[in-house]
């Protein structure tokens, strides 16, 4: 059953953010660039929630206020951070803990509301000194404290950690934490101390260790003058209650000193996800309690799901359906309710010392298959690449109001209809979400050349960290909506697809046009419009119908479209300058002579094509011959000009560049 999370967070003065708004779900992937303020994000959540800080650690300083703030202390401005949480109802310690925390969202659904505020006292005199409050529901007299946060906390799992020696800290370690929730019998415990101490005394009966010691006490008392000062040797005595912080963990009969770092932080945050799971189906129950259990009305689930052990406890079975779950769940509550206390974990930077490999395998523990909520903050692209499209919260800085935070959990989204975004960042690791911009492109060619247009330009996108995005296909809506509603500046480059209406009102296309051309049209403005429409893109605003302030609307929402494909669009630019055309023309030309596999007539042909304007039937020879696009394109990047770039590309390359520049 899926525990409780934040559903929504604002803040406003702290840190990086100057106002944010963002709507979250149960599990939530941030990302972002370098002190964009990610880490900062979560600590507006642990002035809040987490019982580790001191009075002293929440109160804040002029340092923390927004940058964009001048003076903001002078200016009596506020720092406002609120949190909203959903999901509570099946627990009833939070429903009774939290009652008076209770308000109503926009849809009249009644969620938790935590807020901190940190903001000018005035007192009598009149002098200004800050402070803060933390305070539940629209109340500021209903404090949250200490009290409160024992029953609903956040923990931090910090990327830079010490995990070797918290695991072999008696006091700090998830063992020894995990184990308090056991009532391990003092009986047991005396009875194991007792053997220990009886096995120390058979030590010291071994000839060497008598051999030692008399040897140690005769050195002594020479050195002394006498044998005044017995020295002897003593096992170690364990009282019951350092029985259990006496255990060490081992990992493949190996201490955990001796095993690398990336598979100690996987067994850490393994054991804390253990530690944070829900307790109410206890996975053991002792033989006496299992005995009050199995009378008890409807405790015939207990015999059902539980199986006896050799020292007559009882351990849940491995595998249980859903329904016997959801039953013994509701048997639990009524008949051995705990108190229980829920901890949101907060996961920064988990790739630390992982190998690829891993970082998916502990992902997919962390994520799909664990009940509690996390937030995860990273950079590794592994993780991105299998993160789920509603589970991304991206942070970027917009220049002038700080960071903005946006979130896919609020996004609408249709069954299947990311499937192929998915696909892509699987394969692409999840790079969109990276980069600073995305320009979308539909094929190989567009991959390969426009980075080599844009350094033509003076403008390389790498500096900028501009992604390509070659979706392979023209279904860019998934991809821009996606983008749009994480803010990620984007453009995108199609080609127009011309095509002509012949007698038979039917379209006929890979032709040119000419000035007799009396009925055309264009697929890519077609798909385009159509995209705009279904992602409202325009607003309010009515789509125009003529063409050319069709085309103007489009580029103005960085939606370029050419005229033909982009190969034809490209020949035909590299002939715009009749000066340089046949320059232009011949490079083409000399690479198609040196890639194809077609005979002397062939290369004859082709140059005689290209140089009267028939595009498309060296487009054909390019497709076939034992080339392709891709292995074209890939190597015309090494020989083109400035004057191959087509206006649109060139017009989307700028574009782009103006929108990361702000």
């Amino acid at each position: 059953m899926k525990s409780l999370f934040i559903s929504r967070v604002k803040i406003k003065n702290y840190r990086n953010f100057k106002d944010v708004d963002v709507r979250l779900g149960h599990k939530q992937i941030i990302i972002g660039e370098n002190n964009v303020g990610k880490t900062n994000f979560l600590k507006a959540l642990q002035l809040i929630l987490d019982p580790t800080l001191s009075d002293e650690d929440r109160m804040l300083e002029e340092s923390d206020f927004n940058d964009t703030l001048v003076n903001p202390m002078e200016n009596k401005e506020e720092i406002v951070i609120e949190v909203y949480i959903e999901n509570y109802s099946n627990n009833k310690t939070i429903l009774t803990v939290f009652q008076d925390a209770t308000v109503k969202n926009e849809k009249g659904k009644e969620v938790l509301k935590l807020t901190y505020r940190f903001f000018p006292y005035i007192d009598d005199a009149g002098n200004i000194e800050y402070q803060y409050n933390i305070f539940k529901g629209n109340d500021e007299t209903k404090k949250f404290g200490s009290y409160e946060r024992k029953y609903l906390n956040l923990k931090v799992i910090k990327a830079l950690r010490d995990v070797e020696s918290e695991i072999r800290n008696s006091r700090t370690s998830p063992i020894q934490r995990m184990l308090k929730d056991y009532a391990i019998d003092k009986n047991d415990l005396e009875r194991i101390a007792e053997e220990y101490r009886k096995n120390g005394e058979e030590i010291l009966n071994l000839d060497e260790l008598v051999d030692v010691t008399n040897n140690i006490n005769k050195r002594f008392g020479a050195i002394l003058g006498n044998d005044d000062f017995d020295v002897s040797l003593q096992a170690m005595e364990i009282s019951p209650g350092r029985v259990l912080s006496s255990l060490k963990l081992l990992m493949a009969q190996r201490n955990t000193s001796d095993i690398s770092l990336g598979l100690n932080n996987i067994l850490y945050i393994s054991m804390i996800l253990q530690m944070l799971q829900d307790k109410t189906v206890p996975s053991l129950i002792k033989e006496d309690k299992y005995n009050e259990l199995i009378v008890l009305a409807g405790g015939e689930i207990v015999k059902d799901t539980y199986e006896q052990s050799q020292n007559r406890n009882y351990f849940l079975k491995e595998r249980i359906s859903d329904v016997q779950h959801k039953k013994l769940y509701s048997f639990m509550s009524k008949n051995m309710p705990i108190s229980n206390a829920v901890t949101i974990l907060a996961i920064e930077e988990p790739e630390a010392h992982l190998h690829p490999v891993n970082q998916r395998l502990i992902y997919k523990d962390v994520i799909q298959n664990s009940n509690n909520s996390v937030l995860l903050t990273t950079h590794s692209t592994h993780i991105t690449a299998i993160a789920p499209i509603n589970s991304i919260v991206h942070l970027h800085n917009d220049g002038t109001k700080g960071t903005e935070i946006h979130a896919t959990a609020a996004m609408p989204m249709d069954e299947g209809e990311f499937l192929d975004v998915e696909r892509y960042l699987d394969v692409k690791r999840g790079e969109i979400y990276l980069g600073k911009a995305v320009l979308l492109v539909e094929g190989i060619a567009e991959e390969y050349l426009v980075p080599r247009f844009a350094e033509l330009l003076g403008k390389p996108l790498d500096e900028k960290g501009i992604i390509v995005c070659n979706i392979n296909c023209t279904n860019f809506t998934p991809y821009v909506k996606l983008l749009h509603s994480l803010a990620i500046p984007y453009a995108v480059i199609t080609d127009g697809d011309f095509y002509v209406i012949n007698d038979k009102d039917e379209r006929e296309y890979h032709k040119m046009d000419t000035e007799e051309t009396a009925d055309r049209g264009w697929l890519g403005m077609e798909i385009i419009e159509s995209m705009v429409s279904q992602l409202n893109l325009n607003g309010e605003n009515e789509i125009p119908k003529d063409i050319d302030k069709l085309d103007e609307l489009f580029k103005e929402l960085g939606l370029f479209v050419g005229y033909y494909t982009f190969e034809v669009d490209m020949m035909e630019k590299a002939a715009e300058k009749k000066a340089s055309k046949e320059e232009n023309l011949n490079i083409i030309c000399d690479l198609f002579t040196d890639l194809t596999t077609g005979g002397i007539v062939q290369k004859r042909n082709f140059k005689t094509e290209i140089m009267s304007g028939e595009y498309w039937k060296c487009l054909r020879k390019i497709e076939g011959n034992g080339i392709g696009k891709g292995r074209f394109s890939q190597k015309f990047a090494h020989v083109c000009k400035k004057d191959h770039i087509p206006t649109y590309i060139k017009e989307a390359i700028e574009y782009i560049y103006e929108k990361v520049n702000g």
